[in-house]
């Protein structure tokens, strides 16, 4: 069985394509024996780092940004998008795809839109509150569409709609507390914060930390992602301030530009997320129990991932501090008003009542019914 998977732009669209791949890889179901998986992604993206590390074969096409608004762009990227079709179709020849399952962003749209004229079943999974542009084009060629919350059900057709929950790496649930303070070195007589901006990294975030975290350190351990904000200079910045720190808090404090097989530690390890609010980022942190504090992306279609951060705000799990408003004081002001008071139990009281779970199994089901219904 061949299987194309595409999906990018950020790790909000790749982390549960990975959970898929890795679910598939490692399936006990006699249906998906033998699998062979292509991923199809853009040639500068965030996805063909992720994948390829992962050992997954990759093809890359061109692609172009679906805009709401006018620009010039918009003129060059129909013709980029149209090469990208081309090229998917070409790819699609060659690997003879059973299904095609897309988790979204503009690299996307021209693997489905091909694949619908090959006349291959497609899923798509949408992970966000409100459907980004790309699985809204998307949605029309699918045979049905995993959707993560009801709510974004309202943009697609009724009759193809399933609710399945967002797809999760199982690793993340597999680590323990003893297995973090081992890996980090962590004393576990002081909470864990874990800062990240995503993998594509939060430059505001990272500035507005930076002049915070020798004073948290007093009192904390920390775990921070940097992502690749401002192409590498964040991380290399946080590098230079931990090696100025004195030995003993440069062990509670652990750097990296991207988390990978130590996610699970960090989950197990961490009493408060200081984040961005992606789709993938808020699912992961409600399903693991971990209170939050929120940092939106601004300029978020829709207000998307200020959407997102309210899920858990509604829930009593988070607190959210708008971008314009973010600054090292109220940062640091609202990290001890939440970790160092009963803020803190309360929050992880109110989400240890919430019931959210991994969707992988319930999206490898829809793949499966697709797939047995092409069949007949």
């Amino acid at each position: 069985m061949n299987i194309i998977i595409t999906g990018g732009g950020s790790g909000g669209h790749v982390m549960p394509a990975l959970a898929i791949i890795e679910e598939l890889r490692n399936s006990q179901n006699a249906f998906f024996k033998d699998v062979n998986i292509l991923y199809v992604g853009s040639k500068k993206g965030i996805e063909k780092k992720i994948i390829e590390k992962k050992g997954v074969e990759f093809k890359s096409i061109c692609t172009g940004k679906l805009r709401r608004y006018f620009s010039l762009q918009n003129v060059s990227d129909i013709f980029r998008t149209l090469f990208g079709i081309v090229q998917s179709a070409l790819i699609i020849n060659k690997f003879s795809p059973d299904i095609i399952f897309s988790t979204g962003g503009f690299v996307s749209v021209p693997v489905v839109i091909a694949g619908k004229i090959k006349n291959i079943p497609i899923l798509i999974h949408e992970q966000t509150v409100d459907a980004g542009l790309a699985n809204k084009i998307a949605g029309r060629f699918a045979q049905k569409v995993a959707i993560t919350f009801p709510e974004s059900g309202k943009y697609f057709q009724k009759e193809k709609i399933v609710l399945t929950g967002i797809p999760m790496r199982k690793e993340i649930f597999q680590g323990s507390k003893e297995s973090g303070y081992k890996r980090f070195g962590f004393a576990p007589n002081i909470p864990t914060i874990f800062f990240t901006g995503g993998g594509l990294g939060c430059h505001v975030l990272n500035e507005a930390a930076m002049s915070i975290i020798p004073d948290l350190l007093k009192k904390s351990n920390i775990i921070y992602q940097t992502g690749a904000a401002m192409n590498g200079q964040d991380f290399r910045d946080m590098k230079n301030l931990r090696e100025s720190l004195p030995d003993y808090l440069q062990k509670r404090f652990y750097l990296t530009e991207f988390i990978n097989e130590e996610i699970a530690e960090v989950f197990a390890l961490a009493d408060l997320a200081v984040a961005r609010s992606g789709a993938g980022t808020v699912n992961e942190l409600l399903t693991m129990k971990i209170p939050a504090i929120f940092i939106p992306l601004a300029i978020a279609t829709n207000n998307e991932q200020l959407k997102n951060a309210l899920i858990t705000v509604n829930l009593g799990g988070a607190e959210v501090i708008e971008e314009k408003e973010l600054n090292s004081a109220l940062l640091l002001d609202k990290i001890e008003d939440i970790l160092f008071t009963e803020k803190i139990t309360v929050m992880k009281r109110n989400l240890s009542e919430t019931k959210f779970e991994n969707g992988v199994d319930k999206v490898i089901g829809v793949m499966e019914n697709i797939l047995k219904n092409s069949i007949k």
